[in-house]
């Protein structure tokens, strides 16, 4: 042998001896996209069946090795679920699997659409698993979510209040901008409020073998040593462990994945078993791999903390079944206030909260599913599966919530019908708003109160500006058989509207508004020389276009409310849009009813607002953060992050640095295109994913979007932004009559600080009470608590921290800045 040959021969060696130093962390999962090319019963079985085939493996493999024998890891908690309901004779040895760590599970309901669903949604997605964990005593810290290509700033927060510890994001790089992610491997992921969790999110093995890298790495296992090994080897000082994760090995869940189950043990196995040195391959969970990182960070800390948004990309593909998504928005904010109503009312029935726990289970349910990503479809049929399930669960919601009102308000022995309303604020800091009630017969008017009639499709409809209402507090107006004295303040042509805050000109060829001024501030929110104007319609089929045949009419004016409605068409469609100014409220109200024929062709209808100015600032709501919609530093983008498109929960402002500003409340729509254009909302369409989507919005051909303008002199407030924005999405609740008992307010806190994200029955007893800090600044907290005896912080997903000891009817709480508290209330 040569001097050459057996200098490598030698340098050989050496390379050998160093990979076998590896471990590769092998995860089996499958991605369990709710009805992907499969039917709701397939769907169900086969997550089943993949369970009950990896319990088998671990029995046959409980006598090999410990990295050969077979683990499996649940991406979704409806795998435990579909399981159980399929298999219930197996249920204590799939507990015993779960604790011994051979199975660990994910509290992802579904594979959800991470910005889809507001803070509560994201939240109440992790309540299946914490039952679990209470009932079973098994760990939910380890979260897994497979496929979408996107991380909200939101995320890190919640997840870290709800005990989340590591969360692993294996994607799919399609329709999304990940190609340009620049974060390491692993890191740390810091929400707004400076919350921590560890991230597994690996641009070059999801590059790779996006969400199935351990079944390629088996297929191909030259490749280990060929191509994974040296490239964490070239990270360096970046990637200092001995250790890769090569997460997913069954792709998408399908009816023949449980049949693979004992090929990847035996692959796994089999490479283990071969001769000289090579990397080691464990059959593993992800909670391996997660302690494995845990033991070396303890060591010698490498981490790397990353601030910011990865922005939204898949959320935006349900606008293409836009009424289902607006039906979910609306159930969303009628649950949350059905669970505040009753709340309130356990104060004077307390047996509301058992009687109404399987209508609050069902809707929890219902909402919750409608957060699975699986919005668009394999094939035709399929898309339509996928689209009647979010029709059935979206009207499932609202049929729910309807039973949880009537329930809660029948539990008030409400009578007077015909002399009294009672309103009930929902949200947790008072205020006053325009009531909207069907006319009681005999009754034209609420004493003290403006008020006035408006025909509305035939139905005759009372307004009234109510008196203030404290945050979760009841007020009993009544009727007035006579209307009172109300001077009428606000004048309407079919061109113009004007009102105390507001003066409006409508464009007669466009129907928008092309002159909107603002009386207290004297500012004109329309940029000079802007060719769009405010609340504009604009459909694209391939070009552009304008409504047509555009009338205008006035349909109301009175001492509460102006409006003018406004008919027009484009390419067949036809839109109703009423713009509404009141006497009392500092807003402009846009409700735009759209008659839409089906239609295939690649499509989509915009609003547009377009009140951005040169200097002004951006911000918009995304859930569980505020961000700045550019890339750092100017905004709070991360490399990656899409900018083109936004999931929005309730507003976004636009603002110069010490004002004036201009707030968009949108109540139905949601999808935020700022590559159309300043702040233009896509309200329906199909172009997001048109490979896969539904292109007929699921035959629905009438739909209706809402929005609210407000100016603000001063800069950007992001505490009375938020509030503002919660109280036009949640209105206030109405209902006839006068309870026998009036609840008083049981809750009451700073709205300059901090609102409440839900008030609800707590699942241990009592009532809880979730809050999310708006003021941006860290400290403690008030809050005002009448009729209750204990409180007790939770972390947000209900377990009990410790007493907070109720002084002079009150406690204080700590909050940080941007963040997020729990406590639950007893009597």
């Amino acid at each position: 042998m040569g001097l050459l040959a057996a200098f490598l021969l030698l340098i050989g060696f050496q390379t050998l001896g160093a990979q076998s130093a590896w471990t590769i962390y092998i995860t089996n999962d499958t991605c369990p996209d709710y009805t992907w090319a499969q039917t709701e019963e397939q769907t169900r079985q086969s997550l089943a069946d993949l369970v009950r085939a990896h319990l088998d493996e671990m029995s046959r493999t409980d006598q090999a090795a410990p990295e050969n024998r077979d683990r499996y890891n649940m991406a979704a908690t409806n795998e435990a679920l579909c399981f159980l309901e399929r298999y219930p004779q197996r249920k204590e040895e799939l507990i015993r699997r779960l604790k011994e760590g051979r199975i660990t599970v994910s509290p992802f309901l579904v594979n959800s659409l991470w910005s889809f669903l507001g803070v509560e949604g994201a939240i109440r997605m992790l309540y299946p698993a914490r039952r679990m964990e209470r009932d079973w005593g098994i760990p939910i810290d380890i979260a897994q979510h497979i496929e979408m290509p996107s991380l909200p700033w939101g995320a890190a927060s919640i997840l870290s209040g709800c005990g989340v510890r590591w969360l692993s994001v294996p994607f799919l790089d399609y329709d999304s901008t990940f190609k340009a992610l620049q974060n390491p491997p692993l890191f740390l992921f810091e929400g707004p409020d400076g919350a921590r969790i560890r991230v597994v999110m690996d641009r070059w093995a999801s590059g790779k073998d996006n969400y199935v890298q351990g079944s390629a790495l088996l297929k191909k296992p030259e490749r280990i040593t060929g191509e994974w090994v040296p490239h964490y080897e070239a990270l360096g000082t970046a990637y200092p462990l001995r250790g890769i994760l090569a997460s997913g090995t069954h792709g998408d869940i399908s009816l023949k994945s449980a049949d693979r189950a004992g090929e990847f043990a035996d692959s796994i196995a089999a490479y283990n078993q071969r001769p000289g040195p090579h990397p080691k391959l464990i059959n593993a969970s992800l909670a391996d791999f997660c302690h494995f990182v845990d033991r070396a960070e303890a060591q010698t800390p490498f981490l790397t903390a990353i601030r910011g948004s990865f922005g939204d990309s898949w959320e935006l593909w349900p606008v293409s079944l836009a009424k289902y998504v607006a039906d979910l928005r609306a159930g969303e904010r009628r649950f949350l206030t059905a669970e505040a109503l009753i709340s309130a009312v356990a104060a004077v029935n307390p047996e509301i909260a058992d009687a109404t726990r399987t209508d609050r289970e069902q809707a929890e349910r219902d909402w919750t599913m409608l957060g699975d990503h699986a919005w668009n479809g394999a094939n035709d049929a399929n898309r339509h599966t996928n689209a009647e399930l979010r029709r059935r669960w979206s009207e499932s919601l609202l049929r729910a919530d309807d039973r949880l009102l009537d329930k809660a308000w029948r539990a008030l022995a409400l009578s007077g019908k015909e002399q009294f309303v009672t309103l009930f604020n929902s949200l947790s800091f008072p205020r006053r708003d325009v009531v909207r009630m069907d006319a009681p017969a005999g009754m034209i008017g609420v004493e003290g109160a403006p008020s006035q009639f408006v025909v509305e499709d035939g139905r005759k409809i009372l307004y009234a500006l109510s008196p203030p209402v404290a945050g979760f507090g009841f007020e009993s107006l009544r009727l007035a058989a006579k209307p009172g004295p109300s001077p009428v303040l606000v004048r309407a042509t079919p061109t113009e509207l004007e009102g105390p805050f507001f003066r409006i000109h409508l464009d007669p060829q466009t129907g928008a508004i092309a002159n909107l001024i603002h009386k207290p501030t004297n500012t004109q929110l329309l940029p000079p020389g802007s060719d769009r104007e405010i609340g504009q319609t604009l459909y694209f089929d391939g070009q552009d276009h304008t409504l047509e045949g555009v009338r205008s009419e006035v349909v109301a004016v009175g001492p509460v409310l102006g409006r003018v409605r406004i008919i027009g068409t484009v390419r067949g469609i036809v839109t109703r849009t009423l713009i509404t100014l009141y006497a009392g409220i500092d807003r402009v109200d846009f409700e735009f009813n759209i008659h839409k024929p089906v239609t295939t062709v690649q499509e989509r209808l915009v609003h547009v607002f377009p009140v951005w100015k040169t200097g002004m600032v951006e911000r918009l709501e995304t859930t569980g953060a505020i961000i700045r919609p550019y890339p750092q530093p100017r905004g709070d983008l991360l490399p990656g992050a899409n900018p083109s498109r936004f999931a929005v929960q309730n507003f976004v402002d636009v603002s110069y640095p010490g004002g004036p500003g201009v707030t968009i409340a949108t109540v139905d729509a949601y999808a935020l295109r700022p590559d159309l254009g300043s702040l233009t909302f896509e309200a329906l369409g199909n172009d997001q994913n048109f490979k896969e989507v539904t292109r007929d919005q699921n035959g629905e051909t009438e739909f209706r979007f809402r929005y609210s303008l407000r100016a603000h002199a001063g800069g950007y407030d992001n505490a009375e932004t938020v509030a503002w924005s919660h109280a036009i999405a949640t209105p206030l609740l109405v209902t006839t009559g006068k309870p026998a008992t009036t609840p008083q307010p049981a809750v009451a806190l700073d709205p300059r600080r901090a609102v409440a994200t839900t008030f609800k029955p707590a699942e241990a007893g009592g009532n809880l009470l979730r809050i999310q800090e708006t003021a941006g600044r860290s400290g403690p907290l008030q809050v005002t608590v009448t009729g209750y005896r204990e409180a007790i912080l939770t972390d947000l997903l209900e377990r009990d921290i410790g007493p907070l000891p109720i002084r002079e009817g009150h406690f204080t709480l700590e909050l940080k800045a941007n963040g997020f508290a729990a406590v639950r209330l007893k009597r």
